[in-house]
Parts: C-alpha cells; structure tokens; sequence
C-alpha cells in the first residue's frame, strides 16, 4: 500500500512538487500533497465565492428590469396601427372597384338608353298605325272578323311590352367580403416559436376540371408542408375572389379546396420530381423549386382505396422535348389493364389541352413506362390494352407525345397565362 502511495505525485499546477499524496480532489480529480491541497481548497472555495456573487449581481439586474418592466408597444399599439393599415388598403381597394363598377353601371345604362328609347319608338309606330286603323274602320263600320283580332293582338303586344319594361332591373351581386384580417398571437411561446417568421410560397394549383392558377400563400417559414397546405386551404377562396374583383368579374367560386384531397409535389423539367409527405420541411424548399398542388378524386388518407394515381407527362410528338404540367391519371389499384389507364387519359386530356377530334391528325401517341432494376422500359400503350399492369411497387408512370399544334395551342393559352 505504501509503494503504491510513494508512486503518486502532487498534481499542483505551475509546480514540481515531488511531495507525497495526502488526498484526491473529488472536484477536479487530482492528487495532491497537504500543503497545496489547503492552497487548492481555497482557491476553489474563492472562485465558488466569486461566482456566486456574480450570480447575486445578475438577479439583482434582473429585480431591477422587473421594477421597470411593462407591456411593449408590440402588444399596446403596433397591433392597433397594423389593423387600421388594413383598413386603409381594403378601404382603397374597396373605392377602386366601386369606381370600376359605377363606370359599368353606366356603361350598362347607355346602353339600355338606346335599346329603350329604340324599342319604345317601335312600339308607339305600331300603336299609331293601329289607331288609324281602328278610326278608319270605326268611320265606315265596316270590320271583318280578322281585322278585330289584328286590332286586338295589337293591344296584347303593347300591353306585354309594357308589363315587360317593369321586370327590366340590373343587379349588382355582391360576393361575400373578400378582405378579411386574422390576429395572430404569439405570447409565452418558445423562442424557436416566436422566431418562426411568415413566407411566401409560390403555389400552382391543378384541379380536376383542368383550371390551373398560381396562388401565393403566407405560412411559416420554418413550418412543414402540412402547414402550407392548411395556409392555402385557408386562404383560397379570399385570394380567388379578390383575383376575380381584380378582373373585373362578378363570377364566384363555390370550389373550397380540402387538405386530405391535396397531392403536393415537385415539378422538375415538365415531370414529377417527387411528392412532399406532410412532414417535409419548408426550410429545404427553394425560391426555385416549382411547388404543385393536385386535386385528388379521393381522399389522401384514405386506407385501401381501391384507385392510384398515376403521374403523366408529356413531350412535344416531333421532338420528344417535354412541355406543361405533368397530371394525375385515376385508375384502379387492382385488375388494371392498358384500356383503363388509355380511359382515364380520354377522360382527362380534354380538360387541359384543345383537341380537335374532327382532323386525321394523329393527336398524340401514348408509352406506358415502367422501371425494372432501377431502368426505365418503355411500351406504347396500345400493345397492351388487354394486358394486366401489375404495379407491385415499382415506378409506373405514363408519357404522352402530343402534336405540336396543341402543345403551341396549351403554352399560349395556359402556360404564359401563368408564368410557368
């Protein structure tokens, strides 16, 4: 035990001290020689008392600030300026189409000025020849049977033309208000919370009918695709109906769309790059990635359905150069054959591109394009219409060459629209 003791030696730093160890710092987990154990015992008790005083010092200045604390300005007044900003604008906003529409209106009453004042002289043209005619028959009372209904059917036209001016109206219909404002809290939060700013998310959306229209959506930055689908869900109908105020259109939407029936991808050159499950995170988004938001025919979240979705491109028929936006086939998860896939295609390529059925033409050519061992092998869809596609996992999707005249026809009539 004590050659044991003899080879330890005193771990004192800025020292050689060849002195036998007394004891072990548990603090530090040194050995050391009595003499310099008193000297490291006081040098620790110093620096705990000199850190304990810093420690009083900073809970002093923290009871100071309490002392002087109050609510801020970005809860007492910033929320009170931002609202009556809101105001103004919606209230600029709502002067500009009021004037927009006051100059319809009169526009609409020109008009109907001129047809009034047209269709009344015809009328009282009428009404007089007729007058003269039932004077000069009263003159020689001499009247056939016919003459009396003319005369009498004279009077039922004029009295239904008048009758008619009392049902002529125009209306302005109103949609429901298209500004709205939410608060938003953000109050005893987390600061990673409170630093979650709000972003723009550039959004094309595609829906069943074939409409496609850019929407820009505010949501959390750091948020995830869940959360810009709900923004969008949420924010629809008011963007869509300012965009229609803007145009000039008294057309509403009765469209609302719902989050389980939202495919969201990424489209990269004109295909489907990959789709984004709810917990994606918008950080790792770009200002150029092309974000698209599909309607589905069923729910998303919906277990067993018995359809897919299966994504189609297309590619220009002379030079195989894709063009557009990619869509959604819906066909059956089981049992599907070529004719159902060519089907859903019938069913769906009207809607977005102008196809001219009466032209020998042929208007597109259709290749079913399935990976194997991580390569692509591509088939034209009708050399197995009656064939069985077994999906079993692997990457299915369809390409479809069109004519070049509808591909022109598609870019200049939606994609410019948009800014694709």
């Amino acid at each position: 035990m004590d050659s044991n003791k003899s080879s330890k030696v005193c771990e004192a730093e800025g020292t050689a001290c060849k002195k036998d160890v007394q004891a072990l710092c548990y603090h530090c987990s040194k050995n050391f020689c009595r003499i310099h154990l008193i000297q490291h015992a006081q040098l620790t008790e110093d620096m705990k008392q000199a850190k304990l005083n810093s420690l009083a010092d900073k809970f002093n200045e923290l009871s100071l600030r309490f002392d002087n604390i109050s609510i801020s300005d970005n809860i007492l007044k910033i929320p009170f300026v931002q609202l009556e900003k809101w105001r103004t604008e919606a209230l600029e906003k709502i002067d500009q189409i009021v004037e927009q529409k006051h100059q319809e209106l009169n526009d609409e009453l020109d008009k109907y000025r001129k047809v009034f004042f047209t269709k009344n002289e015809e009328q009282l043209i009428k009404m007089n020849n007729s007058k003269r005619i039932i004077a000069e028959l009263i003159q020689e009372s001499d009247a056939s049977a016919n003459q009396i209904t003319d005369l009498q059917t004279s009077i039922d036209e004029t009295e239904n033309y008048l009758n008619s001016l009392m049902t002529h109206e125009i209306n302005v219909i109103a949609t429901t208000p298209i500004w709205r404002v939410d608060i938003e809290s953000q109050l005893f939060e987390p600061q990673s919370i409170l630093k979650n700013e709000l972003t723009e998310f550039k959004i094309t959306y595609v829906r069943l009918n074939g409409t496609v229209r850019n929407y820009y959506v505010k949501t959390k930055k750091d948020g995830k695709i869940s959360d810009l689908i709900n923004s969008f869900v949420r924010q629809y109908v008011l963007i869509e109906e300012f965009s229609q105020s803007q145009q000039n259109s008294i057309d509403t939407t009765n469209h609302h769309p719902k989050y389980d029936f939202i495919l969201p991808t990424e489209v990269y050159n004109n295909r489907v790059h990959s789709s984004f499950d709810d917990n994606h995170l918008l950080n790792s988004i770009s200002d150029r990635d092309l974000i698209v938001f599909y309607e589905t025919p069923h729910s998303m979240n919906e277990k067993n359905c018995t359809n897919i979705l299966m994504p189609c491109s297309f590619r220009r028929q002379t030079n195989k150069i894709p063009f557009g936006l990619p869509i959604y086939l819906n066909i059956p998860r089981q049992g599907c054959r070529g004719q159902h896939i060519l089907d859903a295609l019938r069913d769906s390529l009207g809607k977005y591109f102008w196809l001219n059925p009466n032209t020998e033409q042929q208007l597109y050519e259709v290749y079913l394009q399935v990976k194997v061992d991580y390569l692509p092998k591509r088939t034209n869809l009708n050399d197995v219409l009656q064939s069985e596609i077994i999906f079993g996992g692997r990457k299915t999707n369809l390409i479809v060459d069109i004519c070049s005249q509808i591909a022109d026809e598609y870019e200049r009539s939606i994609l410019e629209r948009f800014n694709f």
